[in-house]
């Protein structure tokens, strides 16, 4: 009979190494191995490459699928970098040197007479033509708007007949569009004349201050050396106002030409250049281009262009000078652009190595099932680079597509971290320039080169083997792998322990930091300290997994049933046969745990931080109003705001009272306000024993307060409301900093005495401690400033006889715009100054650049990372099946149901899923607790207050859970249906041939 090309199991036989081969004896091609390879046998092994790629398309669509997520994921980083390097870039060439708005990507170029004097229409002219003919081409850059603007210097102007004093000192000038952009609000545009008065537009803002009327005629004298032959009449046709403020076209703002009588550029060089043969004063070119195609790589290109035409500009009109350009905010783009790559690139390591894995573990899976077939190919002639070879056309195939793909699923991976405000968490904004560039290329080139070889090295060990050492091989299989025998896993924690040693000698590693106070990359091992403990013991893991499963099994030798005991048996025995997927599971869940708890403690510490140093949402100072200069103010009866000093009488508590201020419940008529508190700071003296001590008092309204504060549970050992509690007993109660009370002895009940300043006349205030706290918000403990003290806000008053400035905490309803609150606080007429806006700069601080980008990748790595370990895990269920294919149908044939071999096989994967997920979350949650600590930024006067608290991601770890329960019952589900539709005879024939 006739061989066949494809077997039952999906593997290539004897025809298809003929076709590739040419049929030769082993004798023929051994002789000719060094040759090359006819056209006939290249278009076999083409053939035969596709034919693989056919029968194992499943297997090849999975390692397609890690191709295409690790390409996708090192192009992400490139393209996400320029991405917000050019809104950082844009955000700040949009504002100039004064705090306004310009379009950024401008550039104006200038002649100021100030410095070198008036010039001539000749010179202008010579540099006109330049700016007209060749800046633009030399720029190479997309023109979006063009102005040339062209002023006198100022001139006084009198009535028409040129008597009595200036009216105001005016500059003559065009610009060139200027009736597109302008709305004339009475009379009309001036026209070009040959005599009489020139005709002018002045601004809207002029007419009003000074009456001018269109129509009036006025006398504009010349310079100081000749004012009366160098004069020029105008007539004022127009007033004019902006179409639009923010229009790019305003090269100054329009308020700046309030003192501008515009003319036609026509009447400048006819009448004024006539009179006066060098008027001009200054002279303005501005450009608006369009700089979103400016990459990083273009920054050398266009800046050396930039400086072309400033060297050019000054040589033609000597004094000319490039006033306003991106030059210097390009090449801090490209710092900051070449920074994040690299920050984003070393974060990307440990995902990277785990795609890396994945590829290698699926290449592994399709070799190990092809080995018996390279066995057979060996032993027949075929060289083992020529089955490399086959392995490597395969390889770049699948490559080719995934380079496609990837480029394309990585810029929208880069897109979705430009949506990221922390982990998993994405809402859509504003479009960046989202596009690949030569980086992104070459990244993607080279990642496509590391899957490739990491894809061939499972068959560089099966290209060895003929059918003989295969065999001999496959009889040594129980021997434990290289990296056990040599305790590789063991001495990976010595590198581990001295990087954590490292770590606790310097305290921190400054992850989101560009300030330069703690770089992470000055010793590059501390950054691979977590990845390396979570690889440590995931290896170590793996070797202690068999002598468990060999434990279980003795203690469910007694127990009733056989599914249990021979599952765990299996386990003992052949722990090779699950060791790559059981690792991938606990690599990719304790690295799961580990970034996503990363990330969760990093952005509940961002709030933290700016919470206690805000209080609550808004933190205002209310200046009041004194009485020091304008006398007593009216006070309505039942104010409390203005408390009575202790021995005043009535009649005179207006008259000491040197501060008022409005009712603090007039702050809850402010829109989107829901609650607002005082709270004062004061430094005071606090006595104890004899001896006096600087100290930090804060006062507060303990009924308001807990309806505003933004109270953490470390703050004090008590509740807040069981601390607020304490100050209710009696006015004088304070709560007193715990490590003071503890330095000097304090208890709850002892009495203290202050020395309170506030109103310039120093009073002892006595208090007694109420209770104890740790931290609270606004106050830093430092020893210059002493410890922290918080009473009654109302007993402070009194004490010192009256109010003085404190601030008002507010709480906002969610969305309240800060604008909403200035303007509520403006029709109140209050006094305020700002102290912080936590929503306002918690969204700031989430937009960094770095820390958008860490959250964005790892939220990125980590659904690439689940998606390709589900994926592994599942092709790795129905290999094992289809691997043991004989071994189940042998058991079958001693007797098992398939409800039996069912629950057999439903224990080993509920096993190794089982003992990975809970490796895998020991392990992250450890890593967690040892390592994040130490991610604490460094920044700020006060970078450890608030302490870091670590927080576990147990919703990202729950949803992990979910994850691979449902893929458990969907192996299971495949593994019955297998078990249905397995034919006995078969398996039994089979034999050793499988």
């Amino acid at each position: 009979m006739t061989s066949t090309s494809r077997r039952d199991d999906g593997r290539t036989t004897n025809d298809e190494s003929k076709a590739v081969f040419g049929g030769r004896s082993s004798v023929a091609r051994r002789r000719s191995s060094s040759r090359r390879w006819s056209p006939g046998s290249l278009t076999g092994l083409l053939w035969v490459v596709g034919r693989r790629l056919w029968s194992h398309l499943a297997l090849m669509l999975a390692i397609a699928a890690g191709f295409v997520v690790a390409i996708s994921l090192v192009v992400s980083i490139p393209v996400y970098a320029e991405a917000v390097g050019y809104r950082v870039l844009r955000d700040e060439l949009s504002h100039n040197d004064s705090g306004g708005i310009q379009p950024p990507f401008s550039f104006m170029y200038r002649y100021l007479g100030s410095q070198h004097g008036l010039t001539g229409w000749d010179e202008y002219a010579k540099l006109d033509d330049y700016m007209r003919q060749r800046v633009e081409s030399i720029l190479n850059l997309p023109v979006e708007q063009r102005v040339r603007y062209v002023g006198s210097d100022r001139l006084p102007l009198l009535p028409s007949n040129g008597a009595g004093s200036p009216l105001m000192w005016v500059t003559l000038a065009f610009a060139s569009d200027l009736d597109q952009h302008i709305q004339i609000v009475d009379g009309r545009m001036p026209q070009v004349t040959k005599d009489g008065p020139v005709e002018v537009l002045i601004t809207e803002a002029l007419a009003s201050k000074l009456g001018f009327q269109v129509g009036e005629e006025y006398l504009a004298l010349g310079p100081k050396d000749d004012r009366a032959g160098k004069s020029t009449p105008v007539r004022i046709t127009g007033v004019w106002r902006p179409k639009n403020e923010e229009d790019p076209y305003w090269f100054y703002t329009p308020p700046s030409f309030d003192e501008t009588l515009f003319m036609p550029e026509e009447s400048f060089t006819t009448r004024v250049v006539a009179r006066d043969p060098k008027p001009i004063y200054v002279a303005l070119w501005y450009f608006v281009t369009d700089g979103s195609g400016i990459r990083s790589a273009d920054v050398p290109d266009v800046s050396g262009r930039i400086a072309r035409t400033k060297t050019d500009v000054g040589a033609v009109l000597p004094g000319a000078k490039l006033e306003v350009s991106p030059a210097d905010a390009l090449w801090r783009h490209q710092a900051v652009v070449q920074r994040l790559t690299l920050t984003l690139t070393i974060f990307s390591i440990p995902i990277l190595g785990l795609i890396g894995y994945f590829v290698f573990l699926v290449a592994g899976l399709i070799v190990q099932r092809q080995s018996n077939e390279i066995a057979v190919l060996r032993s027949r002639g075929t060289s083992h680079i020529q089955v490399l070879i086959i392995y490597l056309l395969e390889a770049v195939l699948l490559g080719i597509v995934a380079l496609g793909i990837g480029l394309v699923l990585g810029q929208f991976a880069a897109l979705l971290m430009t949506w990221t405000r922390s982990f998993l968490d994405l809402t859509p904004r504003e479009n960046l320039p989202i596009g690949l560039t030569a980086q992104a290329w070459q990244r993607g080139v080279q990642m496509l080169g590391i899957v490739l070889f990491a894809s061939l090295i499972p068959a560089f060990g099966a290209a060895r083997y003929t059918i003989i050492s295969y065999k001999n091989e496959r009889a040594r299989a129980m021997r434990r792998p290289f990296w056990q025998r040599a305790f590789l896993d063991v001495l990976l924690l010595v590198p581990v322990y001295y990087g954590y040693q490292q770590l606790k000698e310097r305290g921190t590693i400054a992850v989101l930091d560009t300030s330069g106070v703690g770089d992470p990359f000055s010793n590059p091992l501390l950054l691979l300290v977590p990845t390396l403990y979570i690889f440590a013991l995931a290896l170590i893991t793996i070797r202690l997994f068999p002598l468990v499963m060999a434990a279980a099994a003795w203690l469910f030798m007694r127990l009733p049933g056989v599914a249990a005991v021979t599952a765990l048996r299996y386990l003992a025995r052949t722990p090779r046969a699950y060791t790559s997927p059981l690792l991938l599971l606990i690599l990719t869940l304790s690295l799961a745990t580990f970034t996503a708890s990363m990330a969760s403690t990093l952005d509940h510490h961002l709030v933290d931080q700016i919470y206690y140093d805000t209080g609550g949402d808004i933190n205002l100072f209310d200046l009041g109003q004194g009485t020091q200069d304008s006398g007593p103010s009216f006070q309505q009866e039942g104010d409390s705001t203005a408390a009575k000093p202790e021995n005043a009488q009535p009649k005179d508590a207006l008259q000491e009272a040197k501060w008022f201020f409005l009712p603090v419940t007039d702050y809850l008529t402010i829109p989107g306000v829901t609650a607002a508190t005082r709270v004062t700071h004061s430094k005071v003296d606090v006595r104890v024993s004899g001896q006096s001590t600087p100290a930090q008092f804060v006062g507060i309204d303990r009924v308001t307060f807990p309806d505003v504060v933004y109270w953490r549970a470390d703050y004090a050992n008590e509740s807040l409301g069981a601390v607020l509690n304490r100050l209710a007993d009696d006015p004088a109660s304070v709560l007193v900093s715990r490590d003071f009370a503890a330095q000097r002895g304090l208890g709850v009940g002892d009495k203290l005495e202050l020395t309170m300043n506030d109103l310039g006349d120093p009073q002892k205030v006595p208090v007694v401690i109420a209770g104890f706290l740790n931290l609270f918000p606004t106050v830093y403990p430092d020893a210059e400033s002493g410890p922290i003290i918080v009473g009654n806000i109302e007993y402070a008053f009194e004490q010192q006889g009256g109010q003085y400035p404190y601030d008002v905490w507010l709480r906002l309803q969610n969305g309240t715009a800060r604008k909403a609150v200035d303007n509520g606080a403006l029709e109140l007429n209050l006094k305020i100054f700002d102290n912080g806006y936590a929503p306002e700069e918690i969204t700031a601080e989430r937009a960094r650049p770095e820390r958008q980008g860490l959250f964005g990748l790892l939220s990125v790595g980590f659904v690439a990372a689940a998606f390709l370990t589900v994926l592994g895990f599942l092709f790795y269920a129905v290999l094992s099946f289809q691997r043991r294919f004989v071994e189940i149908g042998t058991l079958r044939a001693i007797g098992l149901t398939v409800r039996q071999l069912g629950a057999l096989l439903a224990c080993e994967q509920a096993m190794i899923i089982g003992a990975g997920m809970l490796a895998g979350t020991l392990i992250g949650v450890t890593a967690s607790r040892l390592f994040i600590p130490f991610l604490q930024v460094r920044g700020g006067q006060h970078p450890q207050t608030p302490p870091f608290v670590v927080q576990i991601a147990w919703n990202q770890i729950a949803i992990i859970y979910v994850v691979f329960g449902a893929i458990l019952l969907f192996a299971v589900l495949i593994m019955l249906v297998l078990l249905r539709r397995m034919k006995l005879f078969q398996a039994v024939k089979l034999g050793e041939t499988t």
